[in-house]
């Protein structure tokens, strides 16, 4: 791949020493081409058309500022243009020093960002027929029915509301409550009550006469109101059939668009409020017909522990905030079709069962290596949903000063697992910054931000992660936590795997914080929420297989006589718990950071082996042997029949394994009869 890298000064009002810069790529070898410009978006647009053709580049990254982005573009179509806005986010916020440092960093992140994301596959899309049927929820005060008038110029609209002081003969209206809404996007059914049946109510006022509570008002259209007592006087003087009291209908819709409505969100259904409504109407004039949309996940079910053998287990995925992930028996079940890639479920699973195929944990990882490689006096990585971009450029335009954090946008913040931050940590992070956006899932982000809080502060390292939820006060809130970082010292530790799953990864990263630190952590957390627990056998184990077999992450294994548990791999599944068939295994959930810093696992259970006494063979624990042959003495005081075995050879054939044992009761039965007579 041949890159070419441009700089704009924007007239040398930056303050980055951009020869600095330059110099530090020259060891990029992905690298072709470096050069400086003042402005960018003029003179400098014939240098980068002539770049393009003379050096044949595949791709070119802009470093200057965003505001003229769009007459860039309009001279590299046909070419990856990626842009780094270093005036707002560096020049214009820091010293010149680390406003260098901070933007060499992040042009070595995009340099290899570019080069990992053309080795990704092009995510396969899903073909979708929506159809042209909208249904708009809402009260007419909300503003329902002047967002249903404009949706209807290109939709077939329904409007589900309260009352209606307008008629609109463009709108199919419905006065009556939701009651439930089932389907996904071009399939949704929503159930609904009314009262009035409005195509078969001619306005004749019958029922409104009729009504002892005066609940019945007319506007542009008779409704029933709070006050009826379902008397049914009105139903009886309607002469057209048209009032029939809680009658229950259900409506068909592509989409629907709730106006001041709380429901869970999904793909083609909208929640908004009344100054959100014109937007999220144009999203959906975007969605009707025939449209494509990306598939965002690759799943691995194979690995997944949801459940087996008819028994539940895991489900730290369920929380989807798109209902695009739900329990069906033993499986959970992923909707490509409701998935919109917020990355929720590959934070929350710790065994990387479902992962988001255009940004793969190597990807994330190598961003975060590459903005933390830099010669900064503290270094603080800002994990910021990409709507955030906006909002940090508008900082930037203040140029009011504050730290030089190293952004690396996500599409939501809600990907970031515990086992992120932890690896900013072990590539030199002193601190994390986490910036939500209003459609992030601060509930889950609080979750990965206390596990890794915990984990810092287990090695004695103090808070060192912050999670914001607003852009309020940017610049004082991260300057205010970033001036009480220290930096970290460490001691050399060990190169992590990144390619293993995340909990092995988080598991090296502690091992790693230990190294690091020094310190031995003593926290532990009882009735943890987090995915980790402890084992007990006790001594009603009979040493078989069940445990073992069921265990999804092998934290229990079996070695001849043994249970052996690593509890760094245990993710409180709880399917050894019920897989037990003498009930003898206890799983509490507790978080012990002592116990994740060990590297072997440790004997929970244990019996003696007895050998077969024809053979020799070591074949069954002595704790199944006493309690099978106490199972035999107890059922066997029956009076003995002629030709069978007694129960003191039934009792000898226990000490048989089964290879022994077949030819041995053959032998001894045969003989049994012979002597009977038979």
């Amino acid at each position: 791949m041949k890159l070419g890298i441009f700089l704009c000064t924007c007239n040398n009002s930056i303050e980055i020493d951009f020869k600095n810069v330059k110099k530090s790529l020259k060891s990029e070898v992905e690298v072709e081409v470096v050069e400086i410009h003042d402005q960018l978006c003029q003179g400098g647009l014939e240098f980068i058309q002539d770049d393009i053709r003379r050096l044949k580049l595949d791709a070119i990254i802009i470093a200057a500022c965003t505001e003229k982005n769009s007459i860039i573009e309009g001279v590299t179509r046909g070419i990856d243009t990626f842009f780094l806005n270093l005036r707002e986010h560096c020049g214009w916020v820091h010293e010149r020093k680390e406003s260098t440092e901070k933007a060499k960093s992040m042009i070595k992140a995009a340099i290899h960002y570019d080069t990992i994301r053309r080795s990704i596959p092009a995510p396969k899309k899903i073909a979708l027929n929506v159809g042209y049927d909208v249904l708009v929820i809402g009260d007419e005060d909300k503003g329902a029915i002047e967002v249903a008038k404009n949706l209807s110029k290109l939709a077939n609209v329904h409007l589900l509301t309260n009352n209606v002081r307008e008629w609109c003969d463009d709108l199919k209206i419905h006065i009556g409550a939701l009651k439930d809404i089932r389907g996904e996007i071009g399939a949704f059914e929503v159930e609904i009550e009314k009262n009035i049946d409005l195509a078969k109510c001619i306005s004749c006022g019958l029922c409104a006469g009729a009504c002892p509570k005066e609940a019945i008002q007319y506007d542009a259209v008779y409704t029933i109101g709070a006050g009826c007592d379902d008397c049914g006087d009105c139903v009886s003087v309607c002469p057209t059939g048209a009032i029939e009291l809680h009658n229950r209908e259900v409506i068909r819709a592509g989409q629907i668009l709730l106006i001041e409505k709380e429901w869970d969100a999904q793909f083609g259904l909208y929640s908004v409020e009344r100054e959100n409504a014109f937007s999220r109407a144009i999203e959906i004039i975007l969605n009707l017909g025939e449209i494509e949309k990306p598939k965002y996940l690759d799943l691995d079910l194979r690995r997944c522990a949801s459940g087996k053998s008819e028994l539940t287990g895991c489900e730290y995925c369920l929380p989807c905030p798109y209902n695009a992930i739900w329990r069906e028996g033993t499986k959970m079940v992923f909707s490509e079709v409701k998935c919109q890639g917020c990355g929720l479920c590959t934070s929350l699973c710790p065994l990387s069962v479902p992962k988001l195929h255009e940004y793969p944990d190597h990807l994330i990882y190598s961003q975060i290596e590459d903005l933390l490689s830099g010669d900064l006096d503290r270094k603080v990585l800002l994990f910021a949903c990409s709507e955030r971009a906006e909002a940090l450029n508008a900082v930037g335009r203040t140029k009011i000063r504050y730290p030089a954090l190293l952004p690396l946008f996500v599409p939501c913040i809600d990907l970031v697992s515990e086992a992120y931050i932890l690896s900013a940590f072990a590539f030199g992070a002193d601190g994390v910054i986490l910036w939500g956006c209003e459609d992030s899932h601060h509930e889950q982000n609080e979750s990965a931000v206390k596990f890794a809080q915990l984990a810092l502060s287990a090695h004695k390292l103090g808070e060192r992660v912050l999670l914001l939820t607003d852009a309020e006060d940017f610049a004082k809130k991260v300057t205010e936590f970033v001036n009480k970082l220290s930096p970290i010292r460490k001691k050399k530790s060990g190169v992590i795997d990144f390619a293993k799953p995340k909990r092995d990864i988080l598991y090296e990263l502690l091992q790693n914080l230990h190294t690091e630190t020094g310190v031995y952590p003593t926290v532990i957390e009882e009735n943890t929420q987090f995915p980790f627990a402890d084992v007990t056998i006790g001594p009603k184990c009979l040493i078989c297989n069940a445990c073992e077999t069921l265990c999804p992450t092998k934290a229990l294994t079996k070695d001849n006589n043994k249970i052996n548990f690593v509890y760094g791999r245990c993710i409180a599944c709880g399917l050894c718990e019920q897989a037990c068939p003498e009930e003898a295994i206890t799983l509490e959930r507790t978080l012990d950071f002592s116990r994740l810093i060990e590297k072997e696992g440790k004997t929970i259970a244990e019996s003696e082996l007895i050998a077969c006494a024809g053979c020799g063979k070591l074949f069954v624990s002595k704790t199944a042997f006493e309690r099978i042959s106490k199972a035999l003495r107890e059922s066997g005081g029956r009076e003995e029949v002629k030709g069978e075995l007694s129960l003191e050879e039934k009792l000898e054939l226990l000490r048989y394994c089964e290879k022994c044992r077949a030819p041995k009761a053959v032998v001894w039965t045969y003989k049994k009869k012979g002597e009977g007579g038979a």
